[in-house]
């Protein structure tokens, strides 16, 4: 009995072993998808994953893949959430997506005109934003575009064009209040927004940077 018990402890603590072991190796697991759709970047076959170091700015190479049916896929480990892009090679211009890696799975949609990001809290806040900085530069777009057409059928009257710039102001000013604030909150996300609308910032939204 006694060594049917010592042996039933032992299996315990070689399975309660085995259970450790199998989660540190799966802590900090994550898995990149790249999926290209509608012929976007076309002559794409490969693609290398890296991470940029948050002191020094250097690069650092975590993997490469190939294009198989329309998509790449990467993985492996990491310690924390990172500056990451995905550099895809073309016989045209270079093409660089950049996200946030952390460890969980995250999937990237391109197609021709809109990409789309999800998986991970950065990557959320991060197209979230977007989201909203969108919806307000269509605001804007709609906004020029019915003005132009009320000049063009000269139904363009003063408090219509006094009403129209008004309201093009106010989303002017909106976009630029969003960028700077969300830059200045100095995280991995401000980072891909200040790379991507810095210069889209009038000079008085540039001194408000800090």
């Amino acid at each position: 009995m006694r060594h049917l018990l010592g042996y039933i402890m032992v299996c315990v603590a070689g399975l309660a072993l085995l259970g450790c072991v199998r989660k540190a190796e799966d802590d900090g697991a994550y898995r990149v998808t790249v999926r290209l759709h509608g012929g976007a970047l076309q002559h794409i076959d490969s693609a290398t994953l890296l991470v940029i170091d948050p002191d020094y700015g250097q690069q650092r190479v975590l993997g490469g893949a190939r294009v198989q049916d329309s998509t790449l896929a990467f993985a492996g480990h990491v310690a924390g959430a990172q500056l990451a892009y995905v550099d895809l090679s073309s016989d045209s211009l270079p093409y660089q997506f950049y996200f946030i890696l952390e460890p969980t799975d995250i999937t990237i949609s391109i197609g021709p005109r809109h990409w789309q990001i999800s998986g991970g809290r950065g990557n959320r806040s991060y197209q979230q934003f977007l989201n909203r900085h969108d919806r307000l530069l269509s605001s804007r777009d709609s906004l020029w575009r019915e003005y132009v057409r009320m000049g063009t059928d000269s139904t363009l009257t003063w408090d219509a064009e006094r009403s129209s710039l008004r309201l093009d102001s106010l989303l002017q000013d909106s976009l630029q209040r969003i960028i700077v604030e969300r830059i200045n909150r100095g995280d991995l996300v401000s980072r891909l927004i200040k790379q991507r609308l810095l210069p889209t910032l009038t000079r008085e939204s540039l001194q408000k940077i800090k």
